[in-house]
């Protein structure tokens, strides 16, 4: 396990890396005091005591009295739960009691973390971790987004959702790690799980990269930042400039204007607050292709959303069928509705847009409790709450809160966080449309209360439509009355980078002209080919979206659109074969881009290490298992940025969080000063740099004793509790970072699916139950190593396996 990560934020349900002051294994010595022999114990010796509830817990009751009425639970092949009930409220009465039943450890740990409330099974190492929570206030963001959504037609299903999972509770057997931990898990409520909601939101957008650029910026000249950090980056692979076919229909908002704004070494408060920001390496890709291009004239959609690799999965696939709605795909598990999959007549795939939903300020302070916002003094409110701990004495933590959000502080510095995730946003709404939709208009319809994450979304009808748009809420900062970039922190004092109309842990008016209008958000109708893999999306959005940092390095994006490109150029027809195999595909345009220049170099390596370059030769660029020049690039890929850009930024007091992309390394000129060693007297190039970098790869390759690519590319998923049987199996695979078939160790394609027509496929890199008594505990795990999957029915088969029956008054 990585020791750098929290073992308790690796199980949460999007678990994107969250780094915190909790490391792996420590989870297990403070929640049970002792030692790691102690779980073991608990855990190997299986006297019979949680052996027996583990087994009944893995069949569970046959036959469940429901206050909403009559539905039934098969189960496919591959541990699916196909629900079908006779109205909506037993639908998720059921969803609430599956999803219990099958990872309920998996949503307690989600909101206990996004509560704030892991120590009190953890133990003092995750007070830290506990803190930042409580001072963000996720809780209360929950609770005003259940005020959005309790009186409308989606708040009936979190209701009856919460009410099936409490039953679960009550009724049954809990899972071993509860046994284990022996704590009984506290009542689930409608707004745990627009936590889980807000977890996903955040770790998809929530990000304090404002103050990485400040620090940035306080240590680089204005041509050093233009040079490594550009605006945006250069390539001409954006999603709506290659895609063909169909109406772009681009904001029309007026362009904005250079920021006011901050300026400063924050590298001490985002050195603290980084670890629980969104993970850079996070990513997804989705592409579609129209009836124009296939065999029987139906659209083909495929997505593959890149989150952590967590046992059990962060995905839970069902399929949901109820009088007005069909509907099949993955869920979070916690939330009541499929998030990507498909309804009778649509299929929909999501990827992030990676734009800028946070704002941080900066206020005058004329006392410890008191800060100037515009002419008017206000006071900070304020609350101490208590943390519970398991092993020790209980903590404290002071919540802060101004008009602009929580306050977050270290060594002097101070600022207050606008996250758009901290009002009552209304995706849970957007969600429920969307498992009802029949055609794209509700599909469009369904997107206007999507307020958070901003997502990149493809959709295609039965009737041959396709779309593409962005979703989410994008802010207008103002200063001074006119529109401004948001890359910096602001000052809030003198009103700077103002969102009208939002207001945290309220409701904010979203009509108040404080964000774009939803039609003039980036969109095509009717798109013939067209790709989404964390690219920039437009050049000219006409309003600010985000700067480079933001966006993923073109590498994927470019690749299926290359692969698309010919093969629609081929007038073979798309198929489902196709779309698979091309998420499967290994090329890696970054080491492609790499390749020439490392060849270039030779003439500065040793011997010995040339004779490895030579292997580079005539090399395809693909990331496979069994390829010696592939482990030879991919190790050079990692040294070779600390080698170019290592003194320069230590100097400056930065560590390597702070290096640019490697598009923008590969961009430099050959003389670029960035590729002189300062330690020494002579002037490096870009030759000399790679050189040695590859010699650092050559020299590592040897320590290790790698052969091949597959001796390093491993799949090894850890439970968070350190007991060997409850891991999976350790796998190798292809694919790197850059390729479309996504894969860096800890996270990767965390769900692939192709919708074709009325065929539909899929896997997760794991197992539907996160009971590792069950035969589906890691049953997908090896077909999704090795490229395969399962088909997505329409009809379940197979016997009843949970009956719900209507309960005696």
């Amino acid at each position: 396990m990585n020791d750098r990560r929290s073992a308790i934020v690796a199980v949460v349900a999007l678990a994107l890396l969250v780094a915190g002051s909790v490391g792996a294994g420590s989870f297990i010595s403070l929640a049970a005091p002792g030692s790691g022999d102690a779980w073991t114990a608990a855990y190997g010796a299986n006297d019979g005591s949680i052996g027996a509830k583990t087994d009944r817990a893995l069949t569970g009751a046959t036959t469940v009295e429901s206050p909403h009425g009559e539905a039934t639970v098969r189960y496919d092949g591959e541990g699916v739960p196909h629900i079908e009930a006779d109205s909506e409220a037993a639908l998720y009465y059921a969803v609430g009691y599956v999803q219990a039943r099958d990872r309920l450890f998996q949503m307690d740990l989600q909101r206990r973390l996004m509560r704030g409330e892991t120590a009190e099974i953890a133990g003092a190492a995750a007070v830290e971790s506990d803190r930042f929570y409580r001072k963000m206030d996720f809780a209360s963001a929950a609770a005003a987004s259940w005020n959005a959504t309790k009186d409308t037609a989606a708040g009936d299903a979190p209701r009856a959702y919460t009410a099936g999972v409490n039953h679960y509770i009550d009724t049954q057997p809990l899972p071993t790690e509860f046994q284990a931990n022996d704590y009984t898990p506290d009542e689930w409520t409608p707004v745990d799980s627009l936590l889980v909601g807000k977890l996903i939101a955040w770790q998809l957008t929530g990000d304090f990269r404002d103050l990485e650029r400040a620090t940035l910026a306080d240590a680089f000249d204005a041509g050093e930042m233009s040079e490594l950090y550009p605006e945006q980056l250069a390539h001409d692979s954006t999603i709506t400039g290659r895609s063909q076919g169909g109406e772009v229909t681009p904001a029309t908002a007026r362009s904005v204007d250079e920021s006011r704004s901050v300026a400063g070494d924050f590298s001490g408060l985002y050195d603290r607050y980084s670890s629980y920001e969104r993970s850079r390496g996070i990513g997804s890709n989705s592409w579609l292709v129209s009836g124009e291009h296939t065999d029987d004239g139906k659209p083909i959609l495929a997505n593959d959303p890149h989150l952590s690799l967590t046992v059990p999965p962060v995905w839970y696939e069902m399929h949901l069928d109820a009088p007005e709605m069909d509907t099949r795909g993955v869920a979070f598990p916690g939330l009541p509705f499929v998030v990507i999959g498909r309804t009778e007549s649509v299929s929909w795939g999501f990827t992030n847009v990676g734009a800028d939903q946070t704002d941080l300020y900066t206020f005058e302070r004329p006392t410890n409790d008191t800060y100037v916002y515009g002419n008017e003094t206000r006071e900070i409110q304020t609350e101490t709450e208590r943390i519970e701990v398991a092993d020790g004495p209980d903590a404290e933590v002071e919540i802060r809160k101004t008009v602009k959000g929580p306050l977050l502080e270290r060594d002097g510095r101070e600022v207050a966080v606008s996250w758009l995730g901290l009002t009552g946003t209304r995706e849970g709404r957007a969600s429920y449309a969307l498992n009802h939709a029949e055609d794209l208009d509700a599909v469009r319809e369904a997107l206007r209360t999507f307020d958070t994450p901003t997502q990149n979304i493809v959709a295609a009808d039965r009737d041959g439509g396709t779309l593409f748009r962005l979703t989410g809420k994008y802010p207008y900062r103002y200063t001074d009355g006119e529109r401004v970039s948001g890359e910096l922190p602001f000052n809030a004092t003198e009103g700077d980078g103002e969102w009208r109309g939002w207001t945290p842990y309220g409701q904010t008016d979203w009509g108040a002209g404080g964000f774009v209008p939803y039609e003039d958000v980036p969109h095509i109708d009717n798109p013939d080919v067209l790709a989404t893999a964390n690219q920039r999306t437009t050049d000219e959005p006409g309003f600010y979206l985000a700067y480079s940092e933001r966006f993923a390095d073109p590498y994927r994006g470019e690749r299926i659109y290359e692969r698309l490109e010919t093969r629609v150029e081929s007038d073979q027809p798309v198929t489902a074969e196709f779309m698979q195999n091309l998420q499967r595909d290994t090329r890696s345009l970054a080491a492609a881009a790499y390749q020439q220049s490392i060849l270039d170099a030779r003439e500065e390596m040793p011997a010995d290490v040339r004779r490895e370059a030579d292997r580079l030769a005539g090399w395809d660029a693909r990331l496979d298992r069994d390829s010696r020049p592939a482990l030879l690039y991919t190790l050079f890929r990692d040294a070779v940025r600390e080698e170019v850009f290592g003194d320069e930024f230590a100097a400056a007091g930065l560590d390597s969080s702070y290096y640019p992309h490697h598009t923008v390394l590969q961009n430099l000129p050959a003389n670029s000063s960035w590729f002189d060693d300062r330690a020494t007297s002579e002037r490096e190039t870009r030759a000399d740099a790679y050189a040695a970098a590859f010699e650092l790869a050559v020299e590592r390759a040897n320590t290790e004793g790698w052969e091949t690519y597959g001796d390093d590319n491993v799949v090894d998923l850890d439970h968070q509790f350190p007991l060997s049987f409850l891991d999976y199996p350790q796998l190798t695979t292809d694919g790197g970072p850059f390729t479309v078939s996504n894969f860096r160790g800890s996270a990767g394609s965390s769900w692939r699916m192709v919708v074709a027509g009325e065929e539909a496929y899929g896997v997760i890199p794991g197992g539907q139950s996160g009971n590792p008594y069950s035969p589906h505990y890691a049953d997908q795990l090896d077909p999704w190593a090795n490229g395969g999957y399962h088909s997505i029915p329409t009809e379940p088969g197979g016997p009843v396996v949970i009956t719900f029956t209507e309960a005696d008054e």
